[in-house]
């Protein structure tokens, strides 16, 4: 062994051997273990890093092999599994310094791209080093060597950052995230916190703010590494944060920065004295190495300054205002912070500042500006008292730099005004018209960001002056801005949708008073400074435009009169509204000679009609609801003609309506119209000789003929719901709106051309794709294609009958061209006879309906027998040539037939109804896809055909197309059509196949239920349609299974025999003569299906759809014969057998075979859970032998399924109803011993050992047995066996739940499903648990759900059980509370407190977690009501209760609308306290608890108390 150990170690040591052999060797040493050598760890850890340090100082040479191959063996030793087992059992092993700092100066190799070795393996090793505690120590104890590495790793990541193209790799930030972090635990133990400081400021400052610049500028890429972008980054600006803070800001540096910031205060202050050392200014040293050019690039210098001095000021603010303290502090370390971003300590912009940083200093200046605002550093009244407004004076220079500069392009520079203004509006009071003129009227960027940013600037400026009560003033600003000279035509819109929304709440929060004030401004303005010089000026007209807009704005916006309103309001209003006139009065002879087509005529006829549509519309609204509103002077007496305005002349009226108008006068027109329309049907606006018929009818068709030219090509472009904003690409949004808004008003007086041309646009813009909106757009932009889908969806279209005729007709026409657009469509008699049909109805008065006219007449209508013609013709082209559809016809067909879903059949007429159902049909038989056209497209048409004929059927014209055609010639030419087209659908997708079987047997069974209800030749029809289906249906002799064309049209046959079974049996016990048809029926259909139904199970596949498919037919089977067998025979007596009982035992064992064995669809389980029901049933009524052995091989099964490992927590809950279905089914006549083998299999499932193993899935599928039994009706002798049993299934099930609380992951998969189960038990347990400790033990399983769950679809399930348990004994169980109160609210308190943590305010939160706890505070309200409804059990423990609740509000915020839940629910219980319980919350309280309860309790008796008083007066 000795001569191993020298051997070894000589060869290592002698130069005479080559260095790759002694590579060699040491890796034979290290993994060999025949190799002893004494302390071998350390010894071959020594010899690499010494030949390491000495390659590196030039003492070796060695190749460039042999150096990867030395640090690739180091990162060997240490991540070595045997090194790891040698340093836990004690052996020590140290670092040498060298080897630090070889690893040191590699890394600052690589950081400047001149490295020897694979960096890749350097991080490794360092990596290695680091997470060992021992290894670890010599960078640990060297505080300046870790500095080092620190700094150099930074340098290296910001280098990786930096290079273009490169993807990140998540070694070198793994790496350097964990130096980090060591570093900081070591930063935060060192003793002397100037060495800190200093050591920062000289090396980590730059590099670290540089790296936090970069990780979160960095436009990521997909190449890059997940775990860099979305984990490291966001943990190492995190870290960096925290170094900087612990740092730079230190609690032991507060009297430094005092000094160096509060020079005046200091200086009354006395002297330190010199013992104590503190920091010699380190602001300035801060600022000095933030605007060192040698910090990064010069083209990157200006970025990362701006990014790091909110970062700088945030942390110092943590570190120093915690408390409220230290807040000046805070203010000049701002100041100084300031002129880093190339601003004068004035704050002017320096000579060196570069126009192109505004963006990056706005951003940085926005931020530090928010912190100051949410840190409360700016109180008004100390910095005038205490300080001289040294902090308004700097804010008031800040405003002055933004206004001296502006920057309306950039989007922080209005939040910093917004921020400003949020601090004190006097702050930017003295510069209100460049904020009004630079932010508002005078902004000249659309560009979404900045308006966004504009638009809450705006709207803060008009809350801050509604608070104030000086609107007024505000828009005087603005007529001053608007009327001074400018470039008018580049103005953007001065008010825009949201800042509309804004104004009009402004106003309502405003005395009525001011918006009389500021009307009258504007219209003085306009008539004193526009008005004069308006002849023939440009730039005047559209002044008076923008005036006109606001004009009309306030108008729309103020609250209406009404016969509250102060009469001197009254009067101003009045006086207001004549000036109004006035002014139009004035504006419309100046239109008269002009020539129209200028931007000035476009502009003065435009605010004619703007102010004049705003009189009649504000003064029509005033009228209805102020009767102290007089009339103006001439009134409505003195308009002439179609004038709507008293006083103007009827040609200077017919002059403004006769000018060709713009986009937006045309619309102006139409509004003017409408309120033309208004006052003629309300009678106070027609001369004597008028026919008001002809008036309204003419008025109608001009609103609807306006918009004519502009849909010719209808834009996709949104219109913001402002009548000025109106242009030619949005017009025909505002016109479609202004037109579907009012069509209840128009359409009775539209011409059938009219209705027909807002049927087209109805239709094309429904077909249209629209663009998506942007998050902005939702909700405030309109397009065509949006509006037209709300109408078809409105209750408004379906009131108007002719109209909708119109649709259904236009709808049925254009379905008509694509089908005739086909090769053999032109020569379609049946199509011929639909256009005929349509062509008809379009050109003739609408007779009464065919519903009408059905029976009550001896003569038939024309239109009756032209609907009997057109079905004739669609039965005979069933059996003719089909229409041949290409892929492009389908998809339109498909569009089409989408439009036709939405509609309503109520709203149709009995004709339209009819001629719906019959192109539907026909389409549906008479139609075939074209050779290269996807058979899956045809498919679906088809589906979507039967899917609306079967929704057709409804409402009042349900069975109306059975008026001209019997039941059983459509079902037999439908089902003819679908057997011979079979083959064509042998190659699409099986699950599409079974969608569309099912949505044809949807319509059978529809239509035969028609035919019953109807009771019109019921037997004649029904015995057509049977001996049509089993006719079909016939089998072939053969022994042999059937090929894939046969099954698939036996597969229809069946799936038609099966439905008309379904339909059959749904329909008995009506009436004793239609039973009789029925079974006899029954019987013909049941034998035609048993041969049709052994060849399918011998040909079908073993896809799990058809499986699912053929259990649902012999279900229907099962349920015809034992319809049949359950009905008395022709002699009296009963049946007592089913004819294919061999068949159904068959394959009821098949199908328990399949139930378990292996993963299964939903469907099949489905399926075969409701054919055991139903088979079971069949057999006890025959009473089939060795039921009990089906008995325990269902029971079996069902454990089984239930514990399948296949299937997920929601498909189990999807199987709990059909599961109960057969439990209830096998128990309800099951015997005692029967019923103790399944009481046994619930006490085995319900052992802890189940839970400790891991075996879940068994104790989950007994919970649920457990929960069906409980609500199964069982016999008398189950029954008291189940709930003798039940105080040992609480405790079990009490057992589980603590053991589940154990392990948070079993909480949703066990805990709850096991809460649930016991408190089925305890409803409905109800007067059998007489022991009341049996229900007590059920607190003890809610102590232990947690509720502190990582989703919150898991929270939520675990609060409603523990809170439905809680309910359960409540409600069920009230002798329990008398004793069991405490307990009871221990468990509440839980859902409380929880509910008070989960919903405090977070900021912008998601949705889906809001409503859920929503819904949570919703059940806590609910439980506090039914406690105190229980008075007698908790009257004593009210005060408790609500000191419990109060000093749980008293540590958090909560969301308003969960407060109030909890409120409500608290003030129930401040009912049951006495006067005492509140003297004795107010005494012993804390205080700051006992402030919170002052204020809830004066809460409840002014909002609670005295309305429960006032209920309690009037009530018995």
């Amino acid at each position: 062994m000795a001569a191993i150990y020298s051997g070894i170690h000589l060869k290592l040591k002698s130069p005479r051997t080559p260095w790759p052999d002694k590579l060699k060797l040491a890796r034979f040493a290290w993994i060999s273990p025949q190799c002893f050598l004494p302390n071998k760890e350390q010894v071959l850890f020594d010899w690499t890093s010494h030949a390491l340090t000495g390659y590196y100082s030039k003492k070796v040479e060695f190749p460039q092999e042999v150096l990867e191959g030395l640090w690739t063996y180091l990162d060997d030793i240490l991540r070595s599994k045997k090194l790891q087992s040698a340093l836990s059992h004690g052996k020590t092993l140290s670092l040498r310094l060298p080897m630090a700092q070889v690893i040191n100066d590699r890394i600052l190799e690589a950081a400047s791209g001149t490295s020897s070795a694979s960096i890749s393996t350097v991080l490794s090793c360092c990596q290695g080093i680091l997470s060992s505690s021992l290894l670890s120590v010599t960078y640990t104890t060297r505080y300046e060597l870790l500095v080092e590495l620190l700094g150099r790793l930074c340098s290296l990541a910001c280098s990786r950052l930096q290079l273009i193209g490169e993807h990140l790799r998540p070694q070198e930030f793994e790496v350097f995230l964990l130096v980090l972090s060591s570093y900081l635990v070591v930063q935060r133990q060192q003793a002397n916190p100037n060495r800190v400081f200093a050591q920062v400021t000289s090396h980590l400052l730059q590099p670290l703010l540089l790296l936090r610049h970069l990780l979160g500028a960095r436009v990521w890429a997909a190449a890059d590494d997940a775990r860099v972008r979305q984990h490291l980054s966001r943990d190492i600006r995190g870290k960096v944060d925290a170094v900087l803070q612990s740092a730079l800001f230190l609690p032991e540096h507060l009297p430094s920065y005092r000094e160096g910031l509060l020079p005046e205060r200091d200086a009354s202050a006395p002297k330190r004295s010199t013992a104590s050392k503190g920091l010699p200014s380190p602001v300035s040293s801060i600022l000095k190495r933030l605007c060192d050019p040698a910090l990064c690039d010069r083209s990157l210098h200006f970025a990362v300054r701006s990014h790091s001095v909110p970062v700088l000021f945030k942390c110092a603010l943590d570190a120093f205002c915690k408390a409220g303290d230290n807040k000046m502090v805070c203010f000049r370390l701002l100041t100084r912070l300031v002129t880093a971003l190339d601003f004068t300590e004035e704050l002017a912009v320096t000579s060196t500042f570069d126009s192109a940083n505004w963006s990056l200093a706005l951003l940085a200046l926005e931020n530090l500006l928010n912190f100051n605002l949410t840190g409360d550093i700016y109180n008004v009244a100390a910095d005038r008292i205490q300080h001289g407004e040294a902090q308004f004076n700097f804010y008031r220079k800040v405003a002055q730099l933004l206004f001296y500069n502006p920057q309306s392009a950039v989007p922080a520079w209005y939040r910093c005004l917004k921020t400003l203004l949020a601090l004190n509006h006097l702050i930017v009071e003295p510069d209100l018209d460049e904020l009004v003129s630079s932010a508002w009227v005078d902004a000249d960027c659309a560009e979404m960001r900045v308006k966004k940013a504009r638009e809450a600037l705006i709207t803060a400026v008009l809350q801050t002056y509604t608070k104030l009560r000086q609107l007024p003033r505000l828009f005087q600003e603005v007529l001053s801005i608007v009327c001074r000279p400018a470039a008018d035509d580049l103005r953007l819109p001065l008010l825009t949708a949201g800042l509309q929304r804004s104004l009009a709440q402004s106003f309502l929060d405003s005395p009525p008073s001011q918006s009389v004030e500021i009307c009258s401004l504007i219209l003085e303005r306009a008539q004193t400074y526009l008005l004069p010089d308006l002849e023939g000026k440009e730039d005047m007209a559209l002044k008076l435009f923008s005036l006109s807009a606001l004009l009309h704005s306030v108008l729309f916006g103020v609250k209406t009169l009404d016969n509250s309103t102060p009469v001197p309001v009254v009067r101003q209003m009045q006086g207001l509204m004549g000036k109004m006139l006035e002014l139009v009065k004035l504006l419309l002879p100046l239109l008269g000679g002009k020539e129209s087509g200028t931007l000035w005529f476009e502009s003065v006829h435009k605010v004619a009609l703007l102010l004049s549509y705003s009189w009649v519309e504000v003064d029509m609204l005033f009228r209805m609801h102020c009767s102290r509103y007089a009339e103006q002077s001439g009134g409505d007496a003195a308009a002439e003609g179609s004038c709507l305005l008293p006083g103007v002349a009827q040609d200077e009226w017919d002059q403004v309506f006769s000018v060709p108008p713009g986009p937006a006068s045309q619309l102006l027109q139409q509004l003017l119209t409408l309120q033309r329309m208004k006052k003629v049907l309300l009678g106070t606006h027609i001369s004597p000789e008028a026919n008001i018929l002809d008036v309204l009818c003419r008025d109608a068709s001009f609103i609807v003929r306006a918009g004519k030219a502009s849909f010719s090509h209808l834009s996709d472009e949104l219109w913001d719901q402002q009548v000025t904003s109106v242009d030619a690409t949005t017009y025909s949004a505002a016109h479609w709106f202004v037109l579907t808004s009012n069509l209840g008003l128009i359409a009775p007086y539209l011409a059938e051309e009219d209705m027909s041309h807002v049927a087209e646009i109805l239709l094309d813009s429904l077909l249209r794709q629209d663009p998506p909106e942007s998050a902005e757009q939702q909700g405030a932009y309109l397009s065509v294609s949006l509006i037209s889908k709300n109408l078809l969806d409105s209750a408004i279209l379906v009131e108007l009958f002719p109209l909708y005729s119109v649709i259904v007709r236009c709808l049925c026409q254009r379905i008509l061209g694509i089908l005739s657009s086909t090769a053999q469509g032109f020569q379609c008699p049946a199509l011929l006879k639909f256009d005929e049909e349509l062509r008809a109805a379009a050109g003739e008065e609408k007779e009464p309906s065919a519903m009408e006219t059905s029976g009550e007449t001896e003569e038939v209508s024309p239109v009756w027998k032209r609907l009997e013609s057109i079905a004739q013709e669609v039965l005979c082209s069933s059996e003719g040539t089909k229409l041949t559809l290409s892929g492009t016809q389908i998809e339109s067909l498909m569009r089409l037939l989408k439009i036709a879903r939405a509609l309503n059949p109520d709203a149709m007429s009995s004709e339209d109804h009819i001629v719906c159902s019959l192109l539907l049909f026909f389409i549906g038989t008479n139609s075939m896809p074209h050779n290269d056209t996807d058979p899956s497209e045809a498919l679906r048409l088809l589906k979507e055909v039967y899917s609306l004929m079967t929704s057709l059927q409804s409402g009042k014209n349900i069975g109306s197309v059975l008026k001209v055609v019997h039941g059983s010639r459509l079902l037999e030419a439908a089902m003819s059509s679908l057997f011979t087209q079979s083959h064509r659908h042998l190659s699409v997708d099986p699950d599409a196949w079974l969608l569309f079987v099912k949505a044809f047997q949807d319509f059978i069974q529809c239509l035969i239920q028609v035919v019953i209800q109807r009771r019109k030749s019921v037997r004649l029809n029904l015995e057509k349609i049977t001996s049509f289906a089993v006719g079909s249906s016939a089998c072939p002799d053969t022994q042999g299974p059937p090929g894939s064309e046969e099954l698939v049209s036996l597969q229809l046959r069946l799936a038609c025999l099966s439905v008309l079974c379904q339909a059959m049996v749904s329909s008995l016990g009506q009436s004793k003569t239609l039973d009789e048809t029925l079974i006899q029926l029954l019987a013909k259909v049941t034998e035609a299906m048993g041969p049709a139904v052994q060849l399918y199970l011998r040909g079908r596949t073993c896809g799990p759809h058809s499986q699912a498919f053929s259990v649902d037919v012999v279900r229907v089977m099962v349920q015809a014969e034992l319809a049949s067998a359950s009905s008395p025979t022709p002699e009296g007596g009963e049946r007592k057998d089913l004819p294919h009982m061999g068949l159904y035992r068959s394959f009821t064992q098949q199908v328990l075979r399949e139930l378990c064995s292996a993963p299964r669809p939903m469907d099949f389980l489905l399926s075969s859970l409701h054919f055991l029901s139903t088979y079971y049933a069949a057999a006890e009524m025959i009473s089939e032998p060795h039921l009990g052995d089906l008995y325990v091989s269902a029971v079996q099964n069902l454990r089984t399924l239930l514990s399948a490992p296949w299937l997920s927590q929601s498909e189990v809950q999807q199987l709990e109803a059909p599961v109960r279905e057969v439990l209830a089914q096998l128990v309800v006549r099951s015997s005692l011993e029967q019923f103790h083998l399944l009481l046994e299999a619930v006490r085995e499932g319900l052992g802890v050992a189940l839970v400790w193993s891991g075996r879940h899935k068994d104790v989950l599928s007994t919970l649920l047995l457990i929960k069906m039994l409980a609500t199964c009706p069982l016999p008398e002798t189950c029954s008291k066996a189940f709930w003798f049993m039940a105080p040992q299934i609480i405790s079990a099930i009490v057992f589980v739940v603590k053991e589940c609380g154990k392990e948070k992951p079993l909480t949703a998969t066990l805990a709850v499903p096991a809460l649930e189960a016991l408190t089925s038990v305890l409803r409905q347990g109800e007067g059998l648990l007489t022991n009341p400790h049996h229900v007590t033990l059920a607190f003890g399983a809610l102590q232990f759900i947690p509720l502190e769950l990582p989703s919150v679809e898991e929270y939520h399930s675990a609060f409603q059980a523990i809170h439905e348990t809680l309910f359960a004994i409540i409600q069920c169980h009230p002798q329990v509370m008398l004793k069991a109160a405490p307990s009871f609210l221990n468990c509440f308190y839980r859902l409380v407190v929880s509910v008070m943590h989960e919903g405090r305010q977070k900021g912008e939160g998601d949705s889906a977690e809001s409503e859920v706890l929503l819904s949570c505070s919703r059940l806590v309200e609910r439980m506090y009501t039914h406690i105190a409804a229980a008075a007698e059990s908790f009257t004593v423990l009210s005060s408790f209760m609500v000191a419990q609740y109060v000093s749980e509000l008293q540590k958090v915020t909560l969301h308003p609308e969960i407060k109030r839940h909890l409120t409500e629910g608290i003030y129930k219980i401040l009912d049951l306290c006495v006067e005492q319980d509140v003297k004795f919350l107010s005494t012993t309280l804390p205080l700051g608890v006992r402030e919170v309860f002052n204020e809830l309790y004066s809460s409840y008796t002014h909002y609670h108390k005295t309305q429960k008083q006032g209920e309690e007066k009037y009530s018995a």
